[in-house]
């Protein structure tokens, strides 16, 4: 009863290389909470730890659709689902 969690290259500093996790079924949320107790520190780079959202400059799809236009934190993860953090990309010529 797990789905897979892929961290952003990004990120791999963090998980010493990892690139992807196990994570239970059940709320997105609880996926988060397993990233960080594996790689403490990394879930600050994801939510905003005074409001507990997701930060402005990341995306978190399941499965290809936005978590945004599901329910968000609490969007259901099911045993084979893919959960991809995407960091937003800055930069380019003036």
């Amino acid at each position: 009863m797990v789905a897979s969690l892929k961290v952003p290259t990004a990120m791999r500093r963090i998980t010493d290389g990892v690139d992807r996790i196990d994570v239970p079924s059940g709320p997105l949320a609880d996926a988060l909470e397993e990233l960080e107790a594996r790689f403490p520190g990394i879930k600050a780079r994801v939510l905003d730890d005074v409001t507990g959202d997701i930060h402005p400059f990341i995306s978190i799809f399941l499965n290809d659709n936005d978590i945004h236009y599901l329910r968000g934190l609490e969007t259901q993860v099911n045993d084979g689902d893919e959960i991809v953090i995407v960091p937003a990309i800055a930069g380019g010529a003036a």
